[in-house]
């Protein structure tokens, strides 16, 4: 397993690498370059203009400020916004563990969801309820997830608001108008008020996945459920419960361990429309500010971070299957 672990690290580095200079190369053979926002300052003199490229190192050649990029990376030093003046560590710091959070939140809603709507669509297969859960997991694919997002704050935040006075859950934000908590700091009332506002952005950015989960364990447990063992069980007179998920279960899972392990950049393409309807605090929103102001150092930090994070996916995926699946060895 360390052997294993320690090649698959080694292999990353190079995709990394490779994929660290290509969004580079991307970034800088944009119309509007990265230090553009640097220079349009109208009393900046040619001169001025020309020191200020000298000291951050623009006027030098593409592949001498990849490897300056590159050799500040390994200091966990990713620039600083030329918008904010902050660094851009500091800024995706202040935003990741909300983005984080949200994701979390999200994950939670789809398994406790899609899970057992799948294990039912199987052992029912065929059934009215099965194709009633399929026609729903159809729609759930099929659900802009912006529409949706606004569709659900009209009907349980809007409309109740306008009727009764009320609203069932907030339309935006992780905490109430004036609400000073934080995730480092909370107070006694904090987790109640944040989980308030968690529902509605967890539950638009889960929908989808809900979807492709449960047609995902409906398929395999299909597959799992005609096998001889699980026959062999039954015979032996264990419950039905136990056989479909004790045994069915079990071994359906590694499709599924395979779905999460890629989920990850679906998820975060999700949060940036996400946390742009409801004005969710995370690097989803840090990275349609970041674009419209042309912040490009903020925008390359948040892609280098997501890189990072689809390899980590996947390599926690990968040895997922062996607690999964205790016949695949790691060599």
């Amino acid at each position: 397993m360390t052997t294993y672990l320690v090649r698959r690290i080694l292999q990353a580095i190079p995709l990394l690498l490779v994929i660290s200079l290509v969004l580079f190369a991307i970034l800088q053979l944009l119309p509007e370059k990265p230090w553009d926002l640097l220079l349009r300052n109208p009393r900046m003199t040619a001169a001025d203009r020309a020191r200020l490229l000298a000291y951050y190192g623009f006027n030098q050649p593409f592949f001498v400020q990849y490897l300056t990029y590159m050799r500040n990376l390994l200091h966990f030093d990713l620039g600083f916004s030329y918008f904010s003046h902050q660094s851009t560590v500091s800024l995706i710091g202040e935003r990741l563990p909300n983005t984080a959070l949200l994701m979390g939140t999200s994950y939670i809603f789809t398994l406790l969801i899609a899970i057992p709507i799948g294990i039912v669509a199987a052992v029912k297969q065929y059934s009215k309820l099965d194709n009633l859960l399929t026609t729903g997991a159809f729609i759930g694919i099929s659900l802009p997830q912006f529409w949706f997002g606004l569709m659900l704050i009209i009907l349980l935040s809007v409309l109740p608001y306008e009727h009764l006075g009320f609203r069932i859950f907030p339309t935006d934000g992780m905490w109430d108008s004036g609400h000073e908590g934080n995730l480092a700091h909370l107070n006694l009332g904090d987790p109640l008020n944040l989980a308030w506002h968690l529902v509605l952005p967890g539950l638009v950015l889960a929908v989808q996945s809900i979807a492709q989960y449960s047609r995902f364990v409906r398929s395999s447990m299909l597959d799992v459920l005609n096998q001889d063992f699980i026959r062999t069980a039954r015979a032996k007179g264990l419950s039905p419960i136990r056989v479909v998920v004790g045994h069915g279960f079990r071994n359906s899972l590694l499709p599924l361990i395979t779905l999460m392990g890629l989920d990850v950049p679906q998820l975060f393409a999700g949060a940036l429309i996400t946390e742009q309807v409801f004005t969710w605090p995370g690097m989803g929103r840090l990275f349609w500010e970041s674009a419209g102001k042309g912040d490009y150092q903020v925008l390359l930090g948040i892609m280098i971070i997501l890189a990072v994070m689809v390899v980590l996916g996947n390599l926690i995926a990968d040895l997922a299957y062996g607690w999964a699946d205790p016949r695949i060895q790691y060599r």
